[in-house]
C-alpha cells in the first residue's frame, strides 16, 4: 500500500496559503472579494501551548453573520488540524 505522508500546517510559515485559502473559501460561498490577512493572528495557546489562530475581525467581518460565521468556522477548522497542508494546496490546485 502506498502511505500518503499528512503534512500539517505551519501557522507562521504558511500564512500566505492559510490567506489564499480562506479568501478562495469566501470568494466561492459569498462571493465577496476581501482580504483576510489582518482579520486573524497566529498566538500560543495557553493550556496547551500550541499555536492556534486567534480572530482580530473588523468591523467588516462583524457586520456580515455570513462572513463571520464561515471565517470563523475556517479558523476552528485550521486550529482543530481537520484541514493538513496538504488538502489546502490541492483545494486551491483544483480551483
Amino acid at each position: 500500500m502506498d502511505e500518503t505522508k499528512i503534512e500539517l500546517l505551519d501557522l507562521i510559515n504558511d500564512k500566505h496559503l492559510i490567506d489564499e485559502y480562506f479568501n478562495f473559501k469566501i470568494k466561492r460561498e459569498l462571493n465577496i472579494d476581501i482580504d483576510l490577512s489582518s482579520e486573524y493572528i497566529t498566538a500560543h495557546n495557553i493550556v496547551s501551548k500550541k499555536l492556534i489562530l486567534v480572530q482580530t475581525f473588523s468591523n467588516t467581518i462583524m457586520d456580515n453573520p455570513q462572513l463571520y460565521l464561515l471565517l470563523r468556522s475556517l479558523i476552528n477548522n485550521i486550529n482543530s488540524y481537520y484541514l493538513t497542508k496538504n488538502e489546502i494546496i490541492s483545494t486551491l490546485k483544483n480551483q
